[in-house]
């Protein structure tokens, strides 16, 4: 009798790791989503911006929230794009100042912006 309890609660304890596991990874795939979401946004607006402007580097603070945005999502699946996007977003903000100041090296390119959604869409 002992034992057919213990492997209840042992069946139990399983069913419920299980579950959590598989509400975490369906988590984590909304999270993939919605961060690929928010990245092909800001792409959209700053290839459309650019090719519009001539590739001109002039603040725009619509493209500086699409980037903090897409900053905010993929820092829930990945910390450090999330940072370099996040620096995106302030390059919108004052383009002349991070090109005055050495930084625009550390701005990531719309090319690598592409292959970083791919890399999220391989996540899936």
């Amino acid at each position: 009798m002992a034992q057919i309890f213990d492997i209840t609660i042992l069946w139990t304890v399983f069913n419920d790791v299980v579950t959590f596991l598989n509400e975490r990874k369906d988590k984590n795939k909304e999270n993939v989503v919605n961060a690929h979401r928010d990245i092909n946004t800001a792409f959209i607006k700053t290839y459309n911006y650019l090719k519009n402007n001539n590739g001109k580097y002039i603040p725009n603070i619509e493209l500086a929230e699409a980037w903090n945005q897409a900053s905010s999502s993929i820092l829930l699946v990945d910390r450090y794009l999330g940072e370099i996007l996040y620096n995106k977003s302030r390059f919108w903000l004052d383009p002349e100042l991070y090109i005055n100041l050495n930084r625009d090296s550390e701005i990531i390119e719309l090319t690598k912006v592409v292959d970083e959604m791919e890399r999220l869409r391989i996540k899936l």
